[in-house]
C-alpha cells in the first residue's frame, strides 16, 4: 500500500510593512502582484512579525483578499486589515524556518534580529528578495538620516543564506560592496511591465500629449521637466503635458512652478491618481518622461514601452538596461534645455512613428512571469537545502 503524500510545506511571506502600511506603489505593489498571481507549487502563506511578542503570525485568508483588491482606498484596506491582524496563528519554529520569504525593506531592529537568530541556526530556509541599496550608496537622494535607520537591514541581510534581485545593477551592488560572495547570490528577476493592463497603443499623429507618471522628490527631476515645457510654450509650441504622482515634501522647487502654472489650459497635474486615470491619461500620450537621476528599476518608462508607447528617459535606469534598444531618446544630459530638445524631436511626425514601430519590437517581461520566476527560485532553492 503506498503511503499517502504529504501536501508541499508553506512558504511563509512576511508581509509585515504592507499589512501595516498598505499602499499600491513601489514595493507594495510588488507585494501585491506576488498574492495576485502565485501558482505554487507550494502554499504561500501571508505573515507579520510582532515585535512585542517576538514571534511571526500567521495571517488568515482574508488578508490576501484585501491586498489583491484594488476597488478600495489605502484607508479603507487599514480599516478593513485590522481586525484580522488580531487574528493571527502564531508560527511554530519548525514551520517558520522550513520556508520565510521577505520581499520587504524595514526599519524594524527587532524584526532584523529575527531573521539573524534564524539564519544563526544554519538550518532555515531563508530568502529575501532586493530591490536597490540606493539610500545606501548614494544617501544624498534621501532624507537626512535614512541610511542610519536602515543599516540593521543590510547587516541582516549579510546573513541571509539566499538572496534574489529585480536588476543586474542590484545584484552587482550586492556582490561588490555588501558581501562579496558569489555563492549566495541568487538570479535576477525582472519586476513585470504589465501592472497598468492598457492594451498596446498605436501611433497617432494627433496625439500631443507628454506625460510623467511618478513620485514628485528631488531626484526624479519633475522640476526640469516643467521648465522644459515652459520654454517650449514661451516659443509657441504646441504641446501639453500631464504630470501624476504624489508630492514629496522634500520637494522645494516644484511647488512653485506648479503654481505658476495653474491657469496653464495645455498643462494638468492630477496628483496621485487611480491605476483608471492613468490608462485615461496613457491613452493622449505621444511619449512619457522619465529622467530621474537615481532609480532602483524605473517602472514607469518600463510599463510605458509595455504598452507601446515611447520614452524620454535618463541613462542607466535598471529596467530599461533589461531591455533592447529601441522605442526610447535617452539623455545624457537631464536639463530643462536637453529635455525640451528631446520632445521637440518627438513632436516630428516621422521620428516619432518610427519609435513606436521600434516600441513594437520589444517583449517586455510580465507580472506573471515575475511571480513564476520568483516561486520557481524558492522551490528549487527549498529542493536543494533538503538534498544536502
Amino acid at each position: 500500500m503506498r503511503e499517502a503524500r504529504l501536501p508541499p510545506a508553506p512558504i511563509f511571506i512576511d508581509l509585515t510593512e504592507l499589512t501595516t502600511h498598505p499602499l499600491r506603489t513601489g514595493i507594495q505593489r510588488v507585494e501585491r502582484e506576488i498574492l495576485r498571481r502565485w501558482r505554487g507549487p507550494r502554499p504561500l502563506v501571508p505573515c507579520r512579525f510582532d515585535a512585542e511578542k517576538l514571534r511571526f503570525f500567521a495571517l488568515p485568508d482574508a488578508v490576501v483578499e484585501i491586498l489583491t483588491d484594488s476597488n478600495h482606498t489605502v484607508e479603507e484596506d487599514k480599516e478593513r486589515l485590522r481586525t484580522h491582524l488580531e487574528k493571527g496563528t502564531s508560527v511554530s519554529q519548525g514551520d517558520i524556518e522550513a520556508g520565510l520569504h521577505n520581499p520587504e525593506v524595514f526599519y524594524e531592529q527587532r524584526r532584523a534580529e529575527a531573521y539573524r537568530a534564524l539564519c544563526r541556526g544554519g538550518t532555515a530556509s531563508v530568502s529575501w528578495l532586493v530591490y536597490d541599496f540606493l539610500p545606501f550608496l548614494h544617501p544624498q537622494g534621501w532624507e537626512p538620516r535614512t541610511t542610519e535607520r536602515l543599516m540593521h537591514y543590510v547587516r541582516t541581510l549579510r546573513e541571509i543564506p539566499r538572496v534574489a534581485f529585480i536588476s543586474e545593477q542590484t545584484r552587482n551592488d550586492y556582490l561588490h560592496r555588501i558581501v562579496r560572495d558569489a555563492g549566495r547570490a541568487g538570479p535576477v528577476i525582472p519586476l513585470g511591465g504589465d501592472g497598468i493592463a492598457l492594451s498596446r497603443q498605436e501611433f497617432d499623429p494627433r496625439r500631443r500629449t507628454f506625460t510623467y507618471i511618478g513620485t514628485i522628490e528631488p531626484r526624479k527631476n519633475v522640476a526640469d521637466i516643467l521648465e522644459a515645457f515652459e520654454m517650449l510654450w514661451q516659443q509657441d509650441v504646441d504641446v501639453e503635458l500631464t504630470v501624476i504622482g504624489r508630492m514629496e515634501n522634500r520637494s522645494t522647487r516644484e511647488p512653485p512652478i506648479l503654481e505658476r502654472l495653474k491657469a496653464e489650459p495645455r498643462f494638468s497635474y492630477l496628483g496621485h491618481a487611480s491605476d483608471d486615470a492613468i490608462r485615461q491619461a496613457l491613452q493622449r500620450t505621444r511619449a512619457t518622461l522619465f529622467v530621474s537621476s537615481l532609480e532602483g528599476f524605473g517602472i514607469p518608462p518600463y510599463e510605458s514601452l509595455a504598452s507601446g508607447i515611447p520614452v524620454i528617459a535618463s541613462a542607466n535606469l535598471p529596467s530599461l538596461d533589461l531591455l533592447p534598444a529601441g522605442g526610447r531618446v535617452i539623455l545624457g544630459d537631464i536639463s530643462p534645455k536637453a529635455i525640451a530638445g528631446a520632445v521637440l524631436q518627438l513632436l516630428d511626425d516621422p521620428f516619432a512613428e518610427k519609435l513606436w514601430g521600434e516600441v513594437t519590437s520589444l517583449r517586455i517581461p510580465t507580472w506573471d512571469g515575475f511571480v513564476q520566476g520568483l516561486a520557481r527560485w524558492l522551490h528549487d532553492e527549498s529542493n536543494s537545502r533538503k538534498s544536502v
